[in-house]
């Protein structure tokens, strides 16, 4: 599960942005199911939610796009890189500073057993830091560094052979992490990380075609199938069935005559003649049953798109409750559709905010930082802009009035 995430100078994110899913001591009262995640002997309970809100350009999008980089150099530096390639970071571009300075990223998780943090510092070339600590799931661990890199130097924990073979053979290239290196060679920790962030799901508007690719692929399985298409029935779709004939989804629907008696079934082509909001919960249904199957991890920009709000609140239900979420799955999304704050789904540190400064820079809160009771209507007070993060609109008829 994830604890923590930090990144700093990376798109709009100029100074150390920090999302937290450890509870607060907040005492919340939701309507629905909201069971915190216990890390047992640690004193640290976990939210298996969490919402970002803001307005368009605030960063909301760069927040998650973060995780993603994080995610896809950890698991790639080593195998889709070659010396001398860059690494293909951004960082903030609106300050002469932060735009010749590296970016840093670091994830605090557990796999039940242990906490692990790990980070690393790049620029476009070079990897300029990087580190691994891990401690026991139990009050008062302390942190164990297993490895510290810095330029051209890197210590690593005495017990640790194989990690000291790879540095002093020089096996780890500058553009590359040596905790995506060590995997190669199967090193335990760094096999069990990597594992860790294959297992995380990190979904944009614009990989639809990839999702439902994805989707596609798991319809072979009949007892998946099934459970999917459970899925689909429940939300009303129409849908009686989902099969795929030569790799092509089609979808049953039942036909009736003049006086309402079902006479037959039609089949359509699923991703011609379905709605968007369809295909697109039928492309999640998958990814959902996985990570509450097995306690993974879906991270997903702008999940209300194309959905109702009432399927996404079940949605959120679903990892919210120990009961469908027994394993400790994590949803992280955005959002704009502010009725998800009065759905008494969330508690106040599972709501997070976007903004940007005077200088364009993105900042995150949670909506924990505020003095509010948990009965406040967040709804209504986050658009009356009470919380901040909502667009300051300019005077847009003049466009149509000049004078």
């Amino acid at each position: 599960m994830i604890l923590e995430f930090c990144v700093t100078n990376f798109l709009s994110i100029k100074e150390e942005l920090k999302l937290s899913f450890i509870s607060t001591s907040l005492k919340e009262a939701c309507s629905e199911p909201n069971d915190l995640f216990p890390l047992e002997d640690t004193g640290i309970s976990l939210v298996r939610s969490a919402v970002i809100y803001g307005a368009n350009a605030s960063g909301k999008s760069n927040v998650l796009k973060a995780f993603d980089f994080y995610k896809r150099f950890v698991t790639e530096s080593f195998k889709n890189s070659q010396v001398g390639d860059t690494i293909g970071v951004e960082n903030f571009r609106l300050n002469a500073s932060s735009m010749k300075e590296s970016t840093t990223f670091e994830a605090t998780f557990t796999d039940g057993e242990f906490i692990y943090r790990y980070g690393f510092e790049v620029d476009n070339h070079t990897v300029h830091e990087e580190w691994l600590y891990k401690r026991a799931c139990k009050k008062r661990a302390k942190d164990v560094e297993l490895f510290y890199r810095e330029a051209d130097s890197t210590t690593v924990h005495p017990k640790n052979q194989l990690l000291q073979e790879l540095v002093n053979k020089k096996m780890v290239r500058n553009n590359a992490l040596l905790l995506s290196t060590a995997a190669q060679f199967n090193e335990p920790t760094s096999v069990s990380i990597l594992q860790w962030l294959s297992d995380t799901l990190v979904v944009f508007c614009s990989e639809d075609e990839q999702l439902w690719n994805n989707a596609i692929k798991h319809l072979d399985d009949e007892s998946l199938r099934k459970r999917i298409i459970s899925f689909a029935k429940y939300a009303d779709l129409g849908i009686e069935n989902i099969s795929k004939i030569d790799n092509r989804i089609v979808s049953d629907h039942r036909q009736y005559d003049d006086n309402g008696r079902e006479v037959n079934s039609v089949s359509f082509a699923f991703n011609r003649n379905e709605s968007e909001g369809t295909i697109k919960y039928f492309s999640l249904a998958y990814p959902i049953i996985d990570a509450l199957d097995n306690g993974k991890r879906i991270v997903i920009d702008e999940l209300d798109s194309k959905l109702h709000p009432l399927l996404i609140k079940k949605i959120v239900a679903l990892f919210n409750d120990a009961q469908t979420n027994p394993k400790g799955a994590q949803l992280l999304f955005t959002a704009h559709d502010t009725f998800l704050l009065s759905a008494g789904l969330f508690r106040r540190d599972q709501v997070w905010f976007t903004q940007k400064d005077n200088f364009g820079a993105t900042e995150l809160f949670s909506l924990a930082e505020y003095k509010v009771r948990s009965t406040s209507p967040f709804e209504r007070d986050y658009l009356l802009g009470k919380y901040g993060a909502t667009p300051i609109f300019g005077e847009l008829e003049k466009i149509f009035n000049p004078s």
